[in-house]
C-alpha cells in the first residue's frame, strides 16, 4: 500500500514539474517579451539564434533597465538547456549567503577558483586588475562523501 502511495506521489509530483517548466518556457517565450518594431524583432531574432547555437558563454550589456535579465531568461528557457535550472547570482549583491548546492559535482578548475573566492573573500572580474571585496557567508552542500573522493 505505501509503495503504491509513493508511487502515485512521484508521478504526480513529476507532472507538476513537466507543468512548471511549461509555464517557464510560455513566460519566458520570445513572444513574451513586449514590442514589435524592427529593432526589438532583430532582438528576438539575434536571442533565438543564440538560444539555438552551442555556445556556452553569452555576454549580455545595456544600461540598468533595459532588459539584461529577461534576455538571459528568454535564452536559457528557449534553448536545450531549459529542462536544467537557472539561476541567477548577482555579482554585486554577494552580501549575506551565498548556498551552493551539490558542490561535489564541481570541476576541478571551477573548486580552484572557488577556494580562492573562500580564502580573500575576493574575487576579480574576467579581464579585470582589482580585487572585488565581498562580506558573504558561502553554506555548501553535497550528496556525496569527499572525504572519500579527495585522493590520499
Amino acid at each position: 500500500m505505501l509503495l503504491a502511495e509513493k508511487a502515485l506521489e512521484t508521478t504526480r509530483l513529476r507532472r507538476q514539474v513537466q507543468a512548471l517548466r511549461g509555464s517557464q518556457r510560455r513566460e519566458h517565450s520570445f513572444d513574451a517579451i513586449i514590442g514589435s518594431s524592427p529593432a526589438m524583432q532583430n532582438v528576438k531574432s539575434l536571442l533565438a539564434r543564440v538560444a539555438a547555437s552551442p555556445a556556452s558563454t553569452v555576454l549580455l550589456t545595456g544600461e540598468t533597465g533595459t532588459g539584461k535579465d529577461l534576455a538571459a531568461k528568454a535564452i536559457h528557457y528557449n534553448s536545450d538547456r531549459a529542462a536544467k535550472p537557472f539561476v541567477n547570482i548577482t555579482a554585486s549583491a554577494l552580501r549575506g549567503t551565498l548556498f551552493l548546492d551539490e558542490i561535489g559535482e564541481m570541476t576541478p578548475a571551477l573548486q580552484a577558483k572557488l577556494l580562492r573566492f573562500l580564502e580573500e573573500k575576493a574575487f576579480k572580474r574576467v579581464g579585470g586588475l582589482t580585487d572585488i571585496r565581498v562580506d558573504a557567508r558561502v553554506i555548501a552542500a553535497t550528496n556525496r562523501n569527499l572525504e572519500e573522493e579527495v585522493p590520499a
